[in-house]
C-alpha cells in the first residue's frame, strides 16, 4: 500500500514536486496599463451571460505584464473588458496570454484564467518600449507600444478594477457537464517600486495597442481599439493572492 498522503502534497501538482504555491508573487516588473475604446456590440459578444457593459464608451484594458526575477520570469500579454456583474465593477479577463508554465497553470488551476503559451518580444529603444505576442510563433495577436513621458503621483494613475476569471475544467467522464464552473474574483495588489528620490515610479505617456491579425481561431482583434484613452508604465511588484467564487454553476 503506498505511503503518499494527502497532508504531504504540495498546493499545486504534480504533488511530489509543486508547480507553484499562493501566494503567487511577480518581482521587479515592468506594466505597461493602456486603455481604450472598442467597439460596444463586438465587447458584447464576447462577455459572458450575467456580465453587463456599463453606461457609456466600452471601455477595455490592456496589460502586458514582463519580469526577469525570481520566482517567475516571464512576460504575459492581457486583454480585459469593463463589465458589471451583480452590481459590482470588474474586468472580465478574456486574453490571457503567457511565456512560463507557471503562470499558465497557476492561472488556469487557481484563479480559473484560460491562459495559453505564447512568444513575446519586449523591446526597448530610448523612452519608448514596443511589445509583441505570437501564437504560434510569428502570428501577431496583440501589440502595443509606449512612450515614456512624465512621472505621476499614484492618485493620478486610474485604478484597475478587480479581475472575473470564467473557470472551466472539463469532466474526466464521457457526456458529462464541466466538473467546475465557476466566475472568481481574482485577487492582486500591484506594488509600484521606489526610486531614488522616493517617488513611486508610476509613468503616464502615449500608447498604442492593436491587433494586427485578423483570425478567428482567436477573435482578439475583434476587441480592437477605435480611440485610444490613456497608457501608463508601472514598474514594482505584483501579488496574488486567494480569489472569491462569485457564483458556481457546477453546484
Amino acid at each position: 500500500m503506498g505511503h503518499f498522503t494527502a497532508d504531504r502534497f504540495g498546493q499545486s501538482g504534480p504533488a511530489h514536486s509543486p508547480l507553484y504555491s499562493v501566494p503567487l508573487q511577480v518581482k521587479n516588473a515592468t506594466h505597461l496599463l493602456y486603455r481604450y475604446e472598442a467597439d460596444r456590440e463586438a465587447v458584447e459578444d464576447l462577455l459572458p451571460a450575467g456580465c453587463e457593459l456599463k453606461n457609456g464608451p466600452a471601455m477595455v484594458w490592456a496589460m502586458v505584464q514582463t519580469s526577469d526575477d525570481y520566482p517567475v520570469p516571464y512576460t504575459g500579454t492581457y486583454v480585459f473588458p469593463e463589465c458589471e456583474f451583480e452590481g459590482s465593477d470588474y474586468v472580465f479577463e478574456l486574453f490571457l496570454m503567457v511565456t512560463s508554465d507557471v503562470a499558465m497553470a497557476s492561472g488556469r488551476e487557481f484563479w480559473g484564467d484560460s491562459k495559453k503559451l505564447c512568444h513575446s518580444q519586449v523591446t526597448w529603444e530610448g523612452n519608448e518600449v514596443f511589445t509583441t505576442c505570437e501564437r504560434p510563433r510569428s502570428l501577431s495577436l496583440v501589440n502595443t507600444h509606449f512612450r515614456i513621458e512624465r512621472q505621476i503621483p499614484p492618485e493620478a494613475a486610474p485604478e484597475l478594477p478587480p479581475g472575473l476569471c470564467m473557470k472551466m475544467i472539463p469532466s474526466s467522464e464521457e457526456g458529462a457537464p464541466l466538473q467546475v464552473h465557476q466566475y472568481v474574483e481574482d485577487a492582486t495588489q500591484l506594488i509600484p517600486a521606489m526610486d531614488a528620490s522616493g517617488r513611486m515610479e508610476i509613468y503616464q505617456g502615449t500608447g498604442s495597442v492593436w491587433m494586427p491579425s485578423p483570425t478567428d481561431v482567436w477573435p482578439i482583434h475583434r476587441l480592437q481599439p477605435v480611440r485610444m484613452e490613456d497608457a501608463y508604465l508601472i514598474r514594482g511588484d505584483m501579488d496574488f493572492g486567494y480569489g472569491k467564487i462569485l457564483k458556481d454553476f457546477s453546484s
